[in-house]
């Protein structure tokens, strides 16, 4: 999302941000929040909340190559259950974990050995070296073109993951709010 608002805000130079960037959920409303960029969003437990899909994002495993050569690379998604994985808590991770291949789904029960609430911090825990991890290419394209990251079970896909724009005050959001959603919407399947 953070480098679609380069160019938004190139076009918008009068429009004014503050970014929080955070895994946890807010109440948008009590916190004065116009715009938050969700993934996984559910059922919305209050209807004044408007929502639009922006994307799907393809999810995929990964973890580091000093994890690897240390601990075996799995094979197949059954392997995983021996290995230290990183769960992010919330939504976007679990402890059992669904692959598709071809018609075939498989669920795995991993092993945590680390939950950690932000998916930044997911992330550095992989290139760490602390186990495997759920991650996007969008979260995670840099890691993997310089080898910082490995990606594994290619034959395997998961679920991808939805990102969604969430905005008070019922399905009409503001004229700001619309742009930037607009943008990101248009910026983020491209």
């Amino acid at each position: 999302v953070i480098p679609a608002l380069a160019p938004f805000l190139a076009r918008h130079p009068d429009l004014r941000f503050e970014l929080v960037m955070s895994d946890a959920r807010q109440n948008l409303v009590t916190d004065g929040v116009d715009l938050a960029i969700r993934l996984n969003v559910g059922s919305l437990n209050d209807s004044t909340f408007g929502v639009r899909k922006l994307a799907l994002v393809e999810r995929l495993v990964i973890a580091s190559p000093a994890y690897l050569s240390a601990h075996g690379t799995p094979a197949t998604p059954g392997d995983l259950a021996k290995h230290d994985c990183i769960v992010q808590h919330g939504s976007f991770g679990s402890e059992s974990w669904r692959f598709r291949r071809g018609k075939t789904l498989t669920s795995v029960d991993v092993r945590p050995r680390l939950w950690i609430d932000s998916a930044s911090g997911v992330l550095a825990a992989a290139i760490a070296g602390l186990g495997i991890s759920l991650g996007t290419r969008v979260m995670a394209g840099d890691e993997l073109r310089t080898g910082q990251l490995t990606r594994l079970l290619d034959a395997y896909q998961l679920d991808p993951a939805e990102v969604y724009a969430v905005f008070p005050a019922g399905p009409r959001p503001s004229a700001k709010v619309r742009a930037i959603v607009d943008h990101l919407a248009s910026a983020l399947n491209a």
